[in-house]
């Protein structure tokens, strides 16, 4: 049996981590939760956001096993509404990109926006899908509301269009 795969980074009410398992298959997922709710500026946002990129990379240097990365983010919400901070597009691109190029690894990256995901359940079989699942997608950056009603294969292929 696959191992589950592990989750790091800030804690997420959206997300149910899986139990860890110490048998012989190390995972072969990493979720990072990045919970920037309470950022109040666009500079703190972008300072949590690199700091978090450069505790996923030594996260990824401690399991040398991880093939798939998925990063959740919850965005800002005390943002005034002009000032709306999205997830930068092509973000998992670069970041697999990054670690190819500093590290030498493969990485499949998915970037995944979690604001405004009120169904654990549906987000649970998202992430297992992402990182558990038999791959039929490369990198993706995506929101929420565009994997809500369809799976992430689906959804990266409209995206490819």
């Amino acid at each position: 049996m696959e191992a589950p795969f592990l989750v790091r980074g800030d804690p997420l009410p959206e997300v149910v981590s899986p139990l860890e398992t110490s048998g012989d298959q190390p995972s072969r997922g990493l979720f990072w939760g990045l919970d920037l709710t309470q950022c109040r500026t666009r500079k703190q946002a972008r300072a949590a956001w690199h700091d978090a990129i450069e505790k996923t990379k030594a996260e990824l240097d401690t399991h040398p096993a991880v093939r798939r990365l998925c990063i959740g983010c919850s965005r800002p919400r005390q943002f005034p509404q002009n000032a709306l901070v999205r997830v930068p597009d092509g973000l998992a691109l670069r970041l697999h990109n990054d670690l190819e190029r500093d590290r030498g690894r493969y990485v499949c990256v998915t970037v995944l926006d979690i604001t405004g995901c009120d169904d654990p359940a549906l987000l649970q079989s998202r992430l297992s899908e992402a990182l558990a699942q038999p791959m039929t997608w490369s990198d993706l950056t995506i929101a929420w509301n565009s994997i809500a009603d369809t799976s992430l294969a689906d959804a990266w292929a409209g995206n490819t269009l």
